[in-house]
């Protein structure tokens, strides 16, 4: 199961924009990819809600400007996965 999305929505937050959904992945797969509309991130949490642990957060960068192509770095097997990203 590589990185995918799914249940993505998209909305205003303000002057800024919203995305948020449901994300899935496996350990040691390649960094998987998720594009938003414009040029700048201001928030981005991608979290691990698999198990009764306290949820993990999972690490991101950015490159590219509209979109921009947000690089998640999993490495761990997730089926429970929740992102939101506040971006303009």
């Amino acid at each position: 199961m590589a990185f995918a999305t799914q249940n993505v929505r998209r909305s205003a937050f303000g002057d800024l924009k919203v995305t948020a959904g449901d994300w899935t992945g496996n350990a040691g797969d390649a960094n998987g990819t998720l594009n938003v509309e414009g040029g700048r991130v201001y928030h981005a949490e991608f979290s691990i809600q698999d198990g009764t642990t306290p949820s993990q957060y999972v690490p991101w960068t950015t490159s590219s400007v509209n979109p921009v192509a947000i690089s998640v770095a999993n490495r761990q097997t997730t089926t429970t996965g929740r992102f939101l990203v506040i971006h303009a």
